[in-house]
């Protein structure tokens, strides 16, 4: 059944979310996102990871330790699994546009095959070392929140507090609605667009 309203936690997300899930370690990560991935597969949905090849890795161990038979699902296009490097670079140079036109195609081509719904999960570690200015991707996830209420898809975008800067991670939280920390799930009082609330650096 690819039900409209799914959730975690007790918490239910909807179709068009956008949410930033903030991790301290790779395992707690795998114990979010392997059971978010594993429920989209479970219910007939779509389901794109976008990562560098460690977390792939982990996510393919995770399915496959909950009864999936991981090749058979990238086989069917049911599972896509992307490098990250892939959907957010060309030549090594960040292009919003390209990325956003990627998004739109993963949705398009899994509905031609047969998937109405979307689960889209991306590894954001490739971030690591303020490697592109945290306005300028701060910009990008608002305008990724716009487009993404659109869609019949739900995308959670990952960050390791480790790999990545403070001024990514409070991009991060100013541009999401809802927000994953460790193994809670909240409305995102810090979204930018919500009214004026607690500064970012009080949780940092």
């Amino acid at each position: 059944m690819d039900d409209i309203y799914f959730g975690y936690g007790g918490f239910n997300f909807s179709w068009g979310d956008h949410i930033c899930a903030i991790f301290d370690r790779p395992t707690q990560q795998m114990d979010v996102m392997g059971g978010f991935m594993e429920q989209g597969i479970r219910a007939g949905q779509r389901c794109a990871w976008v990562s560098p090849e460690a977390s792939a890795r982990q996510l393919r161990r995770a399915l496959n330790d909950a009864g999936g038979d991981v090749q058979t699902l990238e086989a069917s296009g049911q599972l896509v699994v992307i490098s990250e490097v892939a959907f957010y670079l060309e030549g090594g140079i960040f292009e919003p546009k390209r990325t956003m036109d990627l998004l739109r195609a993963l949705v398009g081509d899994g509905q031609r095959t047969g998937y109405r719904t979307m689960r889209i999960a991306t590894d954001v570690s490739w971030l690591r070392g303020d490697r592109i200015d945290p306005d300028l991707w701060e910009g990008f996830e608002i305008e990724l929140t716009e487009e993404v209420s659109g869609l019949p898809a739900v995308l959670v975008c990952q960050f390791d507090r480790r790999q990545v800067s403070g001024s990514i991670v409070v991009a991060a939280f100013r541009s999401h609605p809802i927000v994953i920390l460790g193994e809670e799930i909240h409305q995102n009082p810090f979204y930018s667009a919500n009214a004026p609330g607690p500064a970012v650096s009080e949780i940092m």
